[in-house]
């Protein structure tokens, strides 16, 4: 048995206020035998309602207590007379007193469910969050998972001639792979090495066939992974320039960051 879960569900409240039938009241006690947690859950909350009954009693004034001695002083006094009166006003009296009994039992039974009430949305808005999160990594995970298979699939594609390229500056070590398929003339570069460009400015692929370059697409160095660029139905070679955002028509040749020859 969960006595955590049994202690949550507001038993203990209900015992400590006599609202437990017989059936349940005697569960509870062999429990309570049992469970150590359980008396110590049922002290804490009978010394809560006596605080709650102390902290709304209050005294009455010097003169309104002279008043109320005085009143039973002079019913005293009519108790030979009127006996039947006296047992009337004993009777309103427990009347009013159990009234008040049952107003402070109902306003402390209504403070702690509200209070497990805001537990158990707190807990539930927790499980929420964990659960979105939760959905949002395993998205991260699969998109991530989905492009190395697709670039897999790319570098193991038979069709597909492999193409490096290499840094035009000797000193530099940029290097960059095209994949170009010789029938669907699909091409895909692989940046591996580059610098970042300015603001302003974005590489740019060129596919050189007989001398004449062919504008290949632009293309990010900040994205993982192989990415598609235009299709080449043929090429002598490749080249990598860096151009104005966008693109230009015809390359900048003291800009050319790669080349490669098939």
């Amino acid at each position: 048995m969960d006595i955590k879960e049994y202690i949550n569900s507001g038993v203990v409240e209900m015992y400590a206020m006599h609202a437990l039938n017989p059936q349940e009241k005697a569960e509870f006690e062999q429990k309570l035998l049992l469970y150590p947690e359980l008396k110590k859950e049922l002290q804490k909350v009978q010394e809560s309602l006596d605080d709650y009954s102390e902290s709304h009693a209050s005294n009455p004034r010097p003169e309104l207590r002279a008043k109320i001695l005085q009143s039973i002083e002079s019913k005293k006094q009519k108790a030979k007379v009127l006996p039947i009166r006296e047992n009337n006003s004993l009777t309103y009296k427990y009347l009013i007193a159990a009234c008040l009994a049952a107003l402070v039992v109902s306003t402390f039974a209504s403070w702690f469910f509200y209070s497990r009430w805001n537990e158990a949305e707190d807990r539930y808005s927790a499980l929420l969050n964990d659960k979105n999160q939760l959905a949002k990594n395993y998205n991260l995970v699969k998109n991530e998972y989905d492009r190395n298979v697709n670039d897999l699939i790319i570098m193991r594609d038979q069709q597909s001639t492999v193409i490096q390229l290499f840094s035009t500056d000797t000193t530099k070590n940029f290097e960059a792979r095209i994949y170009w398929n010789k029938n669907s003339h699909e091409s895909y570069i692989d940046v591996l090495a580059l610098p970042i460009p300015d603001e302003g400015k974005q590489y740019q692929l060129w596919a050189l066939v007989g001398g004449k370059p062919i504008d290949a697409g632009v293309f990010e160095i900040t994205l993982s992974g192989i990415q598609r660029v235009k299709d080449i139905p043929a090429a002598d070679a490749w080249a990598v320039t860096l151009e104005p955002k966008g693109g230009s028509v015809s390359p900048t040749l003291d800009q050319m960051y790669l080349l490669g020859i098939r």
